[in-house]
């Protein structure tokens, strides 16, 4: 009969465990709980400092979180009878106050489909009791080029844990306790907002030039204002290394509301020595912002095309065809003289 039961038991596990059910953690039942405190901590998330930033660019976002817990009261348990059970008592009441304190803070930084790169893991913010604040969290990120300008939500996903109950055992007069303690884990999530300040943004639309090796030309280059906000008094500038140089690389383009276009012209001079091909030039453009402050706009890449020098010199360009040309024409006046000659002399 105990063989039987025993391995009706057995069974009944092995229908548990293939059911794939699994006893949650922490539950069970303290012996001579005699108080349990009602609270919790409750976490706050800010930003330090100010929230607003450019598009393109790579910025630390600070992150705070604070611990705003309390016990809203205290239930009784199991009364305690003699000195003893009566001390624990007063100890274990004295102890339910952590019950608002968060354990193993850890805090993550995510954005689902906003325009910005995460280049920072999880950072931890350690203990924090009721009322604390966290060192400021730093996480790196790095807001796309083509983010558009507005307000994005982001997620901070927070993990922790925090003393959901506790009870004292042991002997009080002498001081020899156990303490016994139920944590709870925690998975909360909160909402911060940055924000992508409105800016003038530019880009090229239209390049054309008549560049030749050994030869100075034109470099044309169209600009448009991409951005939300108007740039006044804007001046393109040219950032110029071999094989291109310049003694006038700036162009003044006025002012460029939002969508608007300017055309600069650049004299440029190029080495002898030139491989023929498109060099990529960098540009940029100082321009002042709706508030009146000086801002460049960042690095523009400007193809610039050098063409072959064949390709732009013709007949008048190239020695051999303008020598030979003269050769043919010398001698056609030759040709014509003689006959004129022999013309007058027949007469």
């Amino acid at each position: 009969m105990n063989r039987l039961l025993l391995m009706m038991f057995l069974i009944s596990i092995l229908l548990v465990q293939s059911s794939g059910e699994t006893i949650p953690p922490n539950k069970w039942t303290f012996n001579d709980d005699y108080f349990t405190a009602l609270g919790a901590p409750e976490m706050v998330v800010n930003i330090a400092g100010n929230p607003e930033y450019d598009r393109g660019e790579t910025f630390t976002i600070q992150v705070q979180v604070m611990n705003q817990g309390k016990i809203t009261g205290f239930e009784s348990g199991d009364k305690p009878i003699g000195s003893n059970e009566i001390a624990l008592s007063k100890i274990e009441q004295q102890q339910e106050y952590g019950i608002t304190t968060a354990v193993g803070v850890v805090a993550s930084l995510s954005g689902n489909d906003i325009p910005v790169d995460i280049k920072t893991p999880p950072q931890s913010a350690g203990t924090l009791e009721s009322g604390q604040v966290s060192i400021p969290l730093t996480f790196d990120i790095k807001i796309w080029d083509s983010a558009s300008a507005g307000k994005y939500p982001m997620k901070v996903d927070l993990t922790y844990q925090y003393q959901k109950d506790v009870q004292i055992d042991g002997n009080a007069s002498n001081n020899q306790l156990d303490y016994n303690m139920l944590y709870q884990h925690v998975n909360e999530t909160h909402e911060i907002l940055i924000i992508i300040r409105e800016q003038a943004d530019f880009k090229v639309i239209e390049v054309s030039g008549d560049l030749l090796p050994g030869k100075p030309g034109i470099l044309s280059v169209t600009f448009q204002n991409t951005g939300e906000e108007k740039a006044s008094r804007a001046t393109a500038r040219l950032r110029l290394s071999d094989p291109l140089s310049s003694t006038d690389y700036t162009a003044y383009l006025g002012d460029m509301e939002p969508g608007n276009e300017s055309r600069a012209s650049f004299n440029i001079d190029v080495d002898s020595d030139a491989t023929p091909k498109a060099y990529s030039v960098k540009a940029e453009i100082e321009y002042e912002d709706v508030e009146g402050e000086t801002s460049i706009s960042d690095i523009i890449y400007v193809p610039a095309q050098v063409r072959e020098l064949e390709e732009g010199r013709g007949i008048f360009g190239n020695p051999l065809l303008l020598g030979a040309g003269l050769v043919i024409i010398a001698a056609l006046i030759f040709i014509y003289m003689k006959q004129r000659e022999g013309d007058s002399g027949s007469e």
